[in-house]
């Protein structure tokens, strides 16, 4: 009986090595043969190194416990990995912070906030995922992950802007697949009318259209039911929006992240199925997707071809580069607004005066603006301004209108929202194209 006795004996020491709790102390680190493990045995965290990346790199991450392959949703030190093949830990300093350590005991990466003096300081890996540095007495939070997310959106996570400092909580992509250095595309939230953007080299990628208090109206397979998964508030004083994510009724593995190729995707883990990650939804999809792709007042229509044209009383700007298609140099007015020259004409509705064209269907262009006025005024406000480009009046929201470059319009077969677009008197009677 020596030999098993031996043997229970090692694999008991051997998972005392590689193993912890889920949490960490002053006086209990982290080191890189331990991993930190939720209660609910969700989560874990611990140090990782990329698929078919150098050996010498190392990151510190948070995965999915026991499913595979393996699913990194955080990663701290991003921007300087663990190059030493050794002795790194992760560890609570003197100043209450948790900080990650170099074999040369430099810092690669710190929480690097304010702690009380007088704190127990103490972090817990949550069965959200979430990965917390808090008071052990008191349950004071001092700093979490779920504030500052990687390329993943847990459930009961958020991204947000605040308005009055411009500070963002944004997803940003790996660099690639193997890479979890920041990429080129971010995920993150504009003021309102509240949309959700993909940008990529700071540049706007992908946007969903504004949010009507159930959905957001730019993404034609979104339904009501979509306040069961995202609730997008905020707080008005403190200039604050977000889009929360709830975990009420949800699959624990459901999570939204950005790929470094700038696809974000809605997945879960395909238990029955047996299929691993399945992707539930995705954007962008299709080539008017892309944000802007036919220019300043075009519009992108998938079901034709060529996909962009531009909107009545328009015209190509540059025919050359129309016919090669590239379109993103838009089209420009065909027919000078009366209101530009003679600003008397607006108080008149008869013939003869600037008129409204009502485009149905569509995906709602970019920079609009909101007025808080009745939805009945909002034409009257429009038909007032001849900077007044177009207006909508949109369910949930109210008042839309666009003094700006009609830009990033798309045509859905169904469902959208309809746009009334200003136009010279003498584009009426001529005929129409539709797209």
């Amino acid at each position: 009986m020596l030999f098993p006795m031996t043997l229970l004996f090692n694999l008991l020491l051997l998972s005392h090595n590689c193993t912890a709790a889920n949490n960490i102390t002053l006086s209990r680190p982290l080191s890189q043969d331990q991993i930190l493990t939720s209660a609910g045995q969700f989560f874990e965290l611990g140090f990782f190194q990329p698929n078919n990346f150098s050996a010498n790199h190392q990151y510190l991450g948070i995965w999915y416990k026991g499913l595979f392959p393996r699913r990194i949703v955080w990663v701290a030190n991003r921007e300087k990995p663990v190059t030493q093949s050794s002795a790194a830990n992760l560890t609570i300093g003197s100043d209450g912070n948790l900080k990650l350590l170099d074999g040369n005991q430099d810092t690669l990466w710190s929480t690097n906030v304010s702690v009380p003096s007088n704190s127990s300081a103490k972090a817990v890996l949550l069965d959200n995922g979430n990965f917390q540095l808090k008071d052990s007495l008191t349950g004071a939070n001092f700093w979490q992950s779920f504030e500052h997310p990687s390329d993943t959106l847990l459930l009961g996570g958020s991204i947000g802007y605040n308005f009055k400092t411009r500070e963002r909580r944004e997803l940003i992509s790996w660099k690639s697949d193997n890479d979890p250095s920041p990429g080129n595309f971010a995920v993150g939230l504009e003021d309102f009318p509240v949309q959700t953007f993909i940008w990529k080299n700071d540049l706007p990628y992908w946007r969903s259209g504004p949010w009507d208090k159930s959905r957001f109206i730019g993404i034609w397979q979104m339904d009501s039911s979509s306040t069961s998964f995202f609730t997008v508030g905020g707080d008005l004083q403190q200039g604050q929006v977000y889009l929360y994510t709830n975990p009420i009724n949800q699959s624990e593995t459901d999570n939204i992240f950005i790929t470094p190729a700038g696809t974000l995707q809605w997945v879960f883990w395909d238990l029955e199925g047996g299929q691993g990650w399945s992707v539930v939804w995705e954007a962008p999809q299709g080539p008017c997707d892309f944000y802007g792709v036919c220019g300043p007042f075009g519009v992108c229509n998938s079901s034709k071809s060529p996909i962009c044209s531009c909107l009545r009383g328009y015209i190509p700007k540059s025919d050359e580069e129309w016919s090669r298609g590239n379109w993103t140099g838009g089209c420009v007015r065909r027919s000078k607004l009366l209101c530009e020259t003679n600003a008397s004409s607006i108080k008149f509705t008869n013939n003869g005066t600037d008129r409204f064209w009502k485009l149905e269907h569509m995906k709602l262009p970019d920079l609009s603006d909101y007025l808080d006025i009745p939805d009945d005024s909002c034409e009257d406000w429009c038909v007032s301004n001849c900077s007044c480009k177009a207006y909508a009046i949109v369910y949930g929201i109210g008042c839309l209108v666009w003094t700006k470059d009609i830009i990033d319009l798309q045509y859905f077969l169904d469902d959208g929202e309809a746009l009334f677009l200003r136009l010279s008197h003498t584009e009426f009677g001529k005929i129409i194209i539709t797209f």
